[in-house]
């Protein structure tokens, strides 16, 4: 990503087009080679998806610098959709201890329309609409759906911890003892009886 950001600075749209191509191979290589030689991990599988997070929003600045029209034409509904993603991201990394659910569909959805109209406006040079629309109206209802499952996660364990504390106690039972049972002493002082002349 460093080398692409250089060329995106230097205006160099093809470079940075065909750098995304290279950035997409190299994240679905590592994620195969990691589940052929079981090196597949829920660490690795969560890093996988911070550096997509990554990579998306700098692609989203490559476009801005590259074709400033996308924000000048479209800003309310990158601003929106910007906003439902980013309260998204915060809320499962609050609920679930991470940016994003790697297995979520609509996420993959989302990302995968996002990456094919940055590659078709980067590589062809001009803007797709409808491609953008429906990149962006798909990422909202990914990030939408991140937040319903965490309202519901929050939900249910606010209700569990609720009928825990409610649930009637177990009663304790006194044991008591009619008979009386001989007391021995125990400190280590000897008895009178113990000691002999």
């Amino acid at each position: 990503m460093p080398l692409i950001w250089l060329f995106a600075l230097a205006g160099q749209s093809h470079v940075v087009g065909v750098g995304l191509i290279v950035a997409g191979l190299t994240d679905a290589l590592d994620g195969h080679l990691a589940r052929r030689f079981r090196q597949a991990s829920v660490r690795g599988a969560r890093l996988d998806a911070v550096a997509d997070t990554v990579l998306m929003i700098s692609v989203s600045v490559w476009l801005e610098i590259l074709h400033p029209r996308i924000l000048r034409d479209y800003g309310a509904i990158v601003a929106a959709t910007g906003i439902v993603y980013a309260t998204s991201v915060a809320v499962s990394a609050f609920t679930f201890r991470r940016i994003v659910d790697p297995r979520q569909m609509s996420s993959k959805i989302a990302g995968g329309l996002l990456y094919l109209f940055a590659l078709v406006t980067l590589l062809v040079g001009d803007l797709e609409p409808p491609l953008l629309i429906a990149a962006l109206v798909a990422l909202e209802v990914s990030s939408l759906d991140t937040i319903v499952k965490a309202t519901r996660t929050i939900h249910a364990n606010a209700s569990a911890r609720r009928h825990r504390s409610q649930a009637p106690q177990a009663a304790k039972e006194v044991v008591n003892s009619t008979s009386p049972t001989p007391s021995t002493p125990s400190s280590a002082v000897p008895r009178i009886s113990d000691i002999r002349p």
